[in-house]
């Protein structure tokens, strides 16, 4: 049997909506991105949807599945940084932080620091806008928190970081990838294997029958179907090279900027 990571986000539906949850092979562990990253690294899952982040703090150890991730060129709509002032002006501010992703965590560092030259003050907090507004001048929010708190209109900016990292790399963005331990590659390779074929026709399906998501996300969450079809119009759930690219772009600065301790190296299997 091999235990995946499964993300409830709306996000990850498209990967988990018509995934055969009841074959023997699989079994499946809830949990936010922070959470499959920790599981996988200690051994608790074989397998996960992790932030890619987590791949370039593992990669020595962890293979990536080809063609899946979860990557924007530009807006991503649920990644977002909300500021009571202009990113230019957080400067010595206080920016409070998820506590469910890495990528989008390091993602804020990268912009903040690196493209708008400021040191705000960190905080890691629980995803509440206002208690995070309580205590900061600007909150970091991913997944289904970030929408359903820019769907009440907070009067504040709202920064899409798909769009702000386009704007200062040119470069599409890969919020999570797909990683398993190496090992398993010599110790059940067919089982991997097998998986990785469950997955890619669980996401093939999807989006063929994106309107099925699309339902199911304003049951979930609210808002217009029109809106939830424009979301989903954003993401790209494969790894093209282009995607690539951008992944590499953004450990490089990672290690640069010293938020990784090297620089990674992409192992994918099965080749293809």
């Amino acid at each position: 049997m091999i235990s995946i990571g499964h993300n409830p986000n709306t996000n990850m539906l498209p990967m988990f909506y018509f995934l055969q949850r009841e074959h023997p092979l699989l079994e499946s562990v809830t949990a936010e991105p922070t959470g499959h990253n920790a599981m996988l690294a200690d051994g608790r899952i074989d397998m996960a949807p992790i932030s890619a982040f987590s791949y370039g703090e593992h990669w020595k150890d962890y293979a990536m599945l080809p063609n899946l991730s979860v990557s924007t060129k530009g807006r991503v709509g649920s990644i977002l940084l909300f500021s009571k002032v202009a990113l230019k002006d957080l400067d010595g501010r206080t920016v409070a932080l998820t506590n469910t992703s890495a990528t989008s965590v390091n993602l804020t560092k990268i912009l903040l620091h690196h493209y708008y030259g400021v040191t705000p003050r960190y905080l890691t907090m629980p995803s509440d806008l206002q208690g995070m507004f309580a205590k900061a001048d600007a909150a970091l929010l991913i997944a289904d928190a970030a929408i359903q708190a820019a769907l009440l209109h907070p009067d504040c900016y709202i920064y899409d970081l798909g769009e702000e990292w386009l704007h200062h790399t040119g470069c599409s963005m890969t919020y999570a990838v797909w990683a398993f331990p190496k090992r398993l590659i010599s110790e059940r390779g067919e089982e991997v294997l097998t998986v990785y074929r469950l997955l890619l026709d669980a996401k093939a399906k999807a989006l063929s029958n994106l309107e099925d998501i699309v339902k199911t996300c304003q049951t979930m969450l609210g808002g217009s179907l029109d809106f939830w079809r424009d979301y989903f119009n954003q993401f790209d759930y494969s790894l093209s090279d282009n995607l690539i690219s951008g992944l590499q772009k953004y450990l490089d600065l990672c290690f640069e900027l010293k938020l990784l301790s090297s620089r990674p190296v992409f192992e994918f299997w099965p080749k293809e």
